[in-house]
């Protein structure tokens, strides 16, 4: 913790994809020194082959903006469609933003970043503490990112911010960059910008940010601790004020974000449904199926009943 605290404050924040996961390893192994053999057979089954796809979807991600022509009305039209005639970004930086950064401009960049560290550290402890979550988990996650990922490719898609420098719609800021200049912290820089164009301006339908964090609001929603469910349910809610205000996506972004996560939520649990099924048919069928988020107690103690008949 010590080690982690210094780094961040020397060399920056992790929230590119090879320091972050580096990071991550590294943790993972103060976690396992009384099973390094254990920690190695990891590294090469789960973790190296993930980074290597999720590289490859950062490069497919950064060059999937020049396959087609950017659009920059239809989210335009469609939020001003919703909205009686005004973009809810144009509306909140009329209220919120006055040309400086205040305690809100940081709450809603924390929350933005947080896109970058809930992702990877849920899987880190899904692998440390029960390995058929961090499968069930990575098997919605991955899906999710490359659904978007052929959207993106599909149907390029400029911001707000972006929109407003073409004077498509009334000025705005794009905040979180003024927020990094007043804050005495920066970024560490990823090995492998220089190698591939790592950021994609015009990935923004649908919003990747809203989408993950639905999803991991589904993942880590509380059975017991009932207390703690408004905490987890505005979480995703809190994700899509920040990147519609910092002028980052549009209201329509969002609402297609979370769309795919239900679409792909629910998709894993019939297929984990059909599972059973099958090996409630065929006995001798004994794989583990894996256990989608968001299924209910009576759904799980289905499972078990399946797996031990």
């Amino acid at each position: 913790m010590v080690g982690s605290v210094v780094a961040f404050i020397c060399v920056g924040i992790p929230f590119e994809r090879d320091p972050l996961f580096a990071w991550l390893l590294i943790g993972l192994l103060c976690f396992s020194v009384t099973d390094v053999r254990g920690f190695a057979r990891g590294m090469v089954l789960d973790w190296l082959p993930l980074i290597a796809v999720l590289v490859a979807y950062d490069w497919l991600r950064g060059s999937a903006g020049r396959l087609g022509t950017v659009h920059y009305l239809p989210q335009i039209q469609l939020d001003r469609w919703l909205f009686g005639g005004q973009v809810p970004t144009v509306t909140l930086q009329r209220w919120l933003w006055h040309g400086r950064v205040h305690w809100y401009d940081v709450v809603c960049w924390a929350i933005y970043l947080t896109h970058f560290f809930f992702s990877p550290v849920l899987l880190a402890v899904f692998w440390k503490l029960d390995r058929s979550r961090f499968r069930s988990f990575l098997a919605v996650l991955l899906p999710l990112w490359f659904a978007g990922l052929a959207t993106y490719a599909l149907f390029p898609a400029a911001p707000p911010w972006i929109a407003s420098n073409r004077h498509l719609i009334a000025p705005i800021t794009r905040i979180l960059p003024q927020v990094w200049r007043a804050l005495p912290l920066h970024g560490a820089g990823s090995l492998a910008e220089s190698g591939y164009q790592y950021a994609n301006n015009v990935a923004a339908v649908p919003s990747l940010h809203a989408a993950t964090s639905l999803l991991v609001a589904i993942v880590v929603w509380p059975r017991r601790h009932r207390w703690l469910r408004p905490l987890v349910a505005a979480y995703p809610l809190a994700m899509a004020f920040s990147i519609i205000y910092t002028g980052e996506h549009y209201f329509s972004d969002v609402v297609l974000g979370w769309i795919y996560t239900l679409v792909v939520v629910w998709a894993a649990r019939e297929l984990a449904r059909r599972r059973v099924l099958q090996s409630l048919r065929f006995p001798t069928l004994r794989a583990r199926p894996v256990t989608p988020p968001g299924l209910s107690v009576s759904e799980e103690r289905l499972l078990e009943r399946s797996e031990s008949a």
